[in-house]
């Protein structure tokens, strides 16, 4: 007997990329994870580092 259902091309549903490292923690940064920043310069920066906002260490860094 011949099968009527057609087959067809399925997309995975969960997809992730990966987008970049932390500059300060160095953690992993995937498009699927979000809580994380780009600056102009291109430089990524996670919400949730080892001691908080991993983007704003980077600042206090550069303001002293």
């Amino acid at each position: 007997m011949p099968s009527n259902s057609k087959k067809t091309w399925t997309r995975k549903v969960n997809q992730s990329f990966h987008c970049g490292y932390c500059k300060v923690c160095n953690k992993e940064l995937t498009s699927d994870m979000g809580g994380w920043i780009v600056t102009a310069k291109k430089e990524y920066f996670c919400h949730n580092g080892k001691d908080g906002s991993c983007f704003d260490q980077y600042c206090e860094s550069k303001r002293l």
